[in-house]
């Protein structure tokens, strides 16, 4: 199982390319057309005002489990439905056996509530893509950047993954609109290379091509700590200053970025990038 914090990164790159990767993507596996699609709140209220009124496990006369999970209610309202629809999700992730819904009603007044879901309304599945049964030829082809990306999760077909890295460096440079973009999708190609074991393959296939970088991709950094563990070789440890973090900020430095800006590129804390600073200072001056 990855580390959260890995795990996050990955996350971070798919909600980053959802919307312009997987509405078109989607359009056509699943044989729709959407004609526009409105952003909803991503962070869902899930806690519920009160527990279940009476849930049992109960066996029948067949030696059969189930649940019987009944609520009682002196008001008669409309979204009761989709209220026990919603204790039947959380009572079936912890159970996993068959319910019974029941619902007394207590009031005076006849009950006109729907008792049952429309049939769109049901949940029985979800479609599953597999983007590594997938023909990354597949999303090489896209003109969406997003899309091209993902190529590298896909099946290479016999390919030689070195080959089909390549090609997706080079379909990247054709889709990108200008350096910065490619940079950014470059830099995402190389994090979701690791989900294949594919990154160190990754990145020496990059550095024989043509193509930028800045200190902002993990490429860099990655290359940064190891330049940095050969110079440390040669020039032995500076007191105070580890020197995968010294290289790293020098080369923050020399491209003109503020300290704040390497320490959130770093993940570094923003008094240790400044104290490094100070101490690369001092040096040059006594040099």
């Amino acid at each position: 199982m990855k580390p959260k914090k890995e795990a996050n990164k990955y996350d971070k790159i798919i909600k980053e390319n959802l919307e312009a990767l997987f509405l078109p993507f989607l359009e056509q596996l699943l044989g729709i057309r959407i004609l526009s699609a409105e952003r909803l709140p991503v962070r869902l209220q899930t806690t519920l005002e009160r527990e279940p009124d009476f849930v049992r496990k109960i066996v029948n006369e067949e030696g059969k489990e189930s649940i019987l999970h009944v609520e009682f209610e002196s008001e008669a309202k409309r979204n009761m439905v989709y209220r026990v629809s919603e204790y039947h999700g959380i009572l079936l992730k912890k159970y996993r056996l068959p319910i019974f819904h029941v619902v007394v009603y207590l009031g005076n007044r006849k009950p006109n509530i729907p008792t049952h879901l429309e049939k769109e309304e049901v949940f029985t599945g979800f479609e599953l893509i597999d983007l590594g049964r997938l023909d990354y030829r597949q999303m090489l082809s896209s003109q969406i950047p997003e899309a091209v990306v993902l190529a590298i999760l896909g099946d290479f077909k016999g390919k030689p993954p070195e080959e089909a890295i390549r090609s997706i460096v080079e379909r990247l440079r054709q889709v990108a609109k200008g350096e910065l973009s490619l940079q950014k999708y470059l830099r995402q190609l190389n994090v979701l290379s690791g989900l294949r074991k594919l990154h160190e393959l990754t990145v020496k296939t990059i550095e024989t091509m043509p193509v930028a970088y800045d200190i902002r991709t993990d490429f860099l950094y990655k290359k940064g700590k190891e330049e940095g563990r050969e110079e440390g070789r040669e020039e032995g440890r500076e007191e105070g200053i580890d020197e995968k973090e010294r290289i790293f900020v020098t080369r923050g430095r020399e491209r003109g970025f503020s300290p704040e800006e390497i320490a959130e590129l770093a993940d570094m804390p923003l008094e240790r990038v400044k104290a490094i600073i100070r101490e690369i200072e001092e040096r040059q001056e006594e040099g």
